[in-house]
């Protein structure tokens, strides 16, 4: 049986395969529910699968109010206790009003800390809550769900009730669970580790306070425990560890709660938190110490990029490439700690903390400081590889001899103490408890405040976050947890290394509902390839409405062919089985050279007919989703999206019907890159400018036809005439600015000449801006794209022509030179001039223009703002001579010959009064006088990094895009007009307008190319009719129109 068979039952079991929402808690008339509603019950599991499980689901207290709340209006009718030996008494519970029976056969939702001990004990037709550690597979407990499924009980487990919490380094959303108790089991893990760290002290001969902590489970609550903690720092402080012991230093690994918890207890001692470049002076300190030392552990103290040991550590990059690194824990962290704390999540992809072979390393070159390892995450041969087993409240501790390798009960001279007790918050009991309880609490009263409908045999109105965490109901597993069926009959061992050749499948649709999901299913099993399920998201139907589902599982075979005939059949079904409604994404995980080779000489695959295009998008930035989005509407076409980072890429190349992500570095010529050109039919570049030449020469030697929406640097122009040779299209500056800017003017400026005039003045101005309603800031301004990039525009020289004359604008002057803007009247506007304008007379073919002028737009009071931080050197890329933003501008200031802040900005902002005060508000608002710099080594960076995370679109708020031609043109009977032409976009809940005036632009042009409506070869722009009439329709299709008028001429300037 394979990991999704299981889910087949579902696909064709009516009502379930729907959805959650859609069967299982659907509402129903108040007058039928009044009818047909019950009242509930709740009773209290006896806790009897381990001995020392004291915990609760619910305290007295907690049924107290149940009862006080609820009881007296007939929604809840009672609470049955089974006796226990719970941390709190069976007279409290009944003193609670609760009724103290080992008959639970009365109570409707039946409540417990741990599983049954014996599925005998199970009463069927009841609803159970507890954590079953089930929804992962585990073995041993398959037989428990085999017998809830028989005994048709509803199961609830705490371990899914959960939220979607975002990823603050990688942006991803990731499972927040509501029900936990991971701060205590921090607060436990110290305890016992303090004493793990005692009796192995005693081994070597000191004598230590250590030795006199209790284990957590012997004190009553926790302030019972935080006094003997305290009592043991005092002793420490007063008399000081043993004279030849060296200074003791903690390393704390990882910053979750569990890691909080564990600190919470260690800074009860005297202690002080040190860098590792502190704790190797600090070793050399001779004794009694009276305090300990504790090390916060960072990712770049253990990893470094293989290959590049001194390059710096992308956090980011690291979580989502983790193959790409090694670990450097047992040479950075290890010889300078006697403590290591373990509280990181782990799993196969990432490199260990430290491996047997390394603690054996250590020892032998005579290192033997790590005295104890209190492993809280208790990840049995995980990042801590010689954790070999877990270890229980009755023996907490165990021996590793790293020069055996072996494991023993006595602690020795010899060995490293190991802790790793794997139900840590059951030694408090009492907090545990109550925490736990505080969380349940509010989703019982939900439950018991609606009822039970008999019409549909289910609680009315479920919350939500029980919804999600219902595993078995009727006898069956619900659609979230349909893949467990597999689970249970899977072979005892089927995980795969993540460096075996695979791919890795993203598929989102109605997959179930379709029979989809049971198709490609046949596919991956007739080709004898084997499989694993990362995620499998089942979305319910709310309100009628079907969402769609999201499947991604691994697909791993030694034979690259048999996972090359496996991406073309899966595709070939998503075209077939239309009422999927279905798209696919892959990311390639195998080395490029056992992938199959096909040159771009060779045959193209075809889809229902089509012959099948190929496009490749180089980067995953802010605006490569509305290209991918664009080109890979049409099933006959695939859109690999080449980033250096897996979930970027991942994530544009979700947005085409047939996107592939793969993973490359495009900062240099490689034989990836290469491949990648060869087997596309057009490259899209939407990388940064300076980078587009090394593309441009790969792209000419494959013969690659290359579209970018960059200006066209001088790097690029001189490949026009091997672009010719090679007989490609290499289009440039095919975007909102330029790009659309060329086309709409070039419509109205070949018009013109059409019929025998000539332009006299050109204007054409654009920004990308916050909607009104969402320019809420100082600044009247939010990024859509890079700060820095932003910044630096604002001091580019410029030169435009006015009425025949020259005008020249130093880089340093240009934000001082904003005026007002009125082509929209509605908006409070200025404009600064952009560049060289003069080009344009070249370019456009208006030499005979006596001005021509390009601009960008900006809210009124923008320029000003940021001219003045200019003035005071925050925009300068110096260091910034301190670690904050206080010391930084006093450097600033004092440096000018100033002696306060205040009279520095009224003169860097000459002596306008008003204009001081909006810069010293602007200043306050962004948290300059108290916010950390966050790179000490450029004062500019560290200012785009605080305008980053102060000037972000929220969640509902719309960007802007403003685009506005002003032409005048003269003929020759002596007749005037004057063109405008004036678009606005309003970014939407899809997309923002940004991202779509750039990415579906540039895609338009790689389509153009594709469909064989670009003849010319060589260097383009769209500046010529065969590119901008059918773009500009194109862009029309897309909701993005630019309205044209024309008017005999009166000179009105805007500008």
């Amino acid at each position: 049986m394979t990991l999704l068979r299981g889910m087949r039952r579902f696909a064709a079991t009516p009502g379930l395969r729907r959805g959650v929402a859609g069967q299982m808690w659907r509402h129903h008339r108040p007058a039928l529910a009044a009818v047909l509603q019950r009242n509930i019950s709740i009773g209290i599991l006896r806790e009897n699968y381990d001995k020392w499980e004291r915990r609760v689901p619910i305290t007295p207290e907690h049924v107290k109010h149940l009862i006080d709340n609820h009881k007296g209006d007939g929604k809840l009718t009672g609470v049955y206790v089974q006796p226990s030996q719970r941390i709190f008494p069976d007279s409290q519970y009944e003193k609670a009003g609760a009724v103290i029976t080992e008959d639970l056969s009365k109570a409707d939702v039946l409540l417990g800390v741990k599983r049954v001990a014996s599925e005998d004990d199970l009463i069927p037709d009841k609803t159970y809550m507890f954590f079953s550690h089930v929804i992962k597979g585990q073995p041993e407990n398959m037989g428990l769900l085999k017998a809830i499924l028989e005994k048709n009980i509803q199961l609830f487990d705490y371990e899914a009730i959960a939220e979607d919490v975002k990823d603050p380094v990688t942006g991803k959303l990731k499972k927040k669970r509501l029900v936990a108790f991971g701060k205590y089991a921090g607060i436990a893990g110290m305890i016992d580790t303090l004493q793990c760290l005692g009796r192995r002290l005693l081994a070597s001969g000191y004598s230590t306070p250590f030795l006199n902590c209790s284990p957590a489970y012997i004190y009553y609550d926790l302030d019972d425990a935080k006094r003997s903690i305290e009592t043991i720092g005092d002793r420490i402080k007063k008399d000081g560890l043993p004279q030849s012991l060296e200074p003791l230093v903690f390393a704390f690994t990882g910053n979750g709660n569990v890691t909080k918890g564990a600190l919470e207890i260690f800074k009860l001692l005297p202690h002080k938190m040190i860098t590792l470049e502190e704790a190797r002076e600090i070793k050399k300190a001779p004794g009694p110490h009276t305090c300990v030392y504790g090390v916060m552990v960072e990712q770049k103290d253990i990893v470094r990029k293989a290959g590049a040991p001194d390059a710096p550590i992308d956090v980011k990059h690291y979580r989502c490439n983790p193959s790409e690194y090694e670990s450097t824990f047992a040479s950075n962290v290890a010889p300078l700690s006697n403590v290591i704390v373990n509280g990181i999540y782990w799993d196969e992809r990432y490199p260990r903390l430290l491996t047997k072979d390394e603690m054996t390393a250590l020892y032998k070159q005579g290192n033997r400081s790590l005295y104890a390892v209190g492993d809280i995450s208790c990840d049995v041969g995980g990042s801590i590889e010689f954790l070999q087993q877990t270890t229980t409240i009755d023996k907490p501790f165990f021996a590793w001899n790293p020069f055996t390798n072996t494991a023993a009960d006595d602690i020795t001279v010899d060995s490293v103490a190991m802790m790793g007790v794997d139900i840590l918050p059951t030694e408090l009991s009492v907090e545990s408890s109550n925490h736990f309880g505080d969380a349940l609490l509010p989703l019982l009263e939900q439950l018991i405040a609606n009822g039970y409908s008999e019409e549909v045999k289910n609680y009315e109105k479920i919350p939500s976050e029980l919804a999600n965490a219902c595993i078995a109901r009727e006898g069956a597993l619900t659609p979230n947890y349909g893949y467990i069926d597999a689970l249970m009959k899977r072979p005892a061992t089927m995980n795969h290394d993540m460096k075996d050749p695979h791919i890795l499948l993203r598929i989102k649709g109605h997959l179930f509902d379709s029979g989809l999901i049971n198709q490609i299913l046949d596919v991956i099993e007739r080709l004898d390839c084997h499989f694993e399920v990362e995620e499998c998201d089942v979305k319910p139907t709310v309100n009628g409405v079907a969402h769609k589902s999201v499947l991604m599982i691994r697909v791993f075979s030694e034979d690259s062919k048999k996972l090359d005939g496996m991406l073309e059949k899966v595709g070939m079904l998503l075209h077939l089985i239309d009422s999927a409604e279905a798209s696919m994404q892959h990311f390639d995980n195998r080395p490029q050279t056992s992938q199959s080779e096909e040159s771009s000489d060779q045959k193209k695959v075809t889809v229902l007919g089509e012959q099948e295009k190929k496009v490749l998008i180089l980067g995953a930035g802010k605006v490569a989703g509305s290209c991918a989005e664009y080109l890979g509407r049409e099933k006959s076409t695939t859109v690999a999206v080449a980033s250096l980072f897996e979930d970027e890429a991942l994530d544009v190349a979700k947005h085409a019907l047939r996107g592939k992500a793969v993973t490359c570095d495009l900062s240099q010529p490689s034989d990836k890159l290469n491949s990648l050109i060869q087997e596309s039919d057009v490259v899209v570049s939407l990388l940064p400018a300076p980078m587009h030449p090394m593309v441009a020469t790969e792209c000419i030697t494959l013969k690659t036809d290359l579209v970018t929406a960059s200006y066209e640097s001088d790097e690029m122009r001189a490949l026009r005439t091997s672009s010719e040779e090679a007989g490609i299209a290499i289009l440039n500056e095919v975007g909102l600015d330029p790009g659309m800017d060329h086309m709409s003017a070039m419509k109205i400026i070949d018009d013109v000449h059409a019929r025998g005039g000539e332009v006299t003045s050109f204007s054409s101005v654009c920004g990308g801006l916050p909607a009104p309603e969402a320019a809420n800031n100082p600044l009247l301004y939010k990024f859509s794209w890079s700060p820095m990039g932003v910044v630096r525009a604002s001091q580019n020289s410029a030169t435009y022509l006015r009425d025949g004359a020259t005008v020249q604008v130093d880089g340093d002057d240009l934000l001082a030179s904003a005026e007002p803007f009125y082509a929209w009247k509605s908006l409070n506007l200025e404009c600064l001039p952009n560049r060289n304008s003069l080009v344009y007379g070249d370019k456009y073919g208006i030499q005979s223009a006596g001005s021509i002028f390009r601009g960008t737009l900006r809210y009124q009071g923008f320029s000003s703002l940021l001219h003045v931080f200019k003035e005071m050197g925050i925009l300068d890329d110096e260091e910034t001579g301190a670690a904050n933003w206080h010391d930084t501008l006093e450097k600033l200031y004092t440096a000018r010959g100033f002696h306060d802040l205040r009279s520095f900005i009224l003169s860097c902002s000459g002596n306008d009064k008003e204009l001081a005060s909006r810069v010293y508000n602007c200043m306050l608002w962004l948290g300059l006088k108290i916010a950390p710099v966050s790179d000490p080594s450029s004062t500019v960076q560290s200012f785009c990094d605080l305008l980053e995370q102060h000037l972000q679109f929220e969640e509902g708020e719309r960007d802007m895009v403003l685009m506005h031609h002003d032409i005048r043109a003269s003929f020759g009977d002596g007749s005037a007009e004057h063109h405008t032409c004036s678009m606005q976009l309003f970014g939407d809940d899809t997309t923002t307008a940004m991202s779509k005036t750039v990415g579906h632009t540039a895609a338009i042009g790689a389509k153009l190319i594709l469909d064989g409506e670009i003849a010319n070869k060589g260097l383009l722009l769209p500046t010529k009719e065969e590119i901008y009439t059918p773009a500009l329709d194109l862009l029309h299709q897309e909701g993005i129109v630019f309205e044209e008028h024309c008017t005999e001429d009166e000179y009105d300037e805007v500008v």
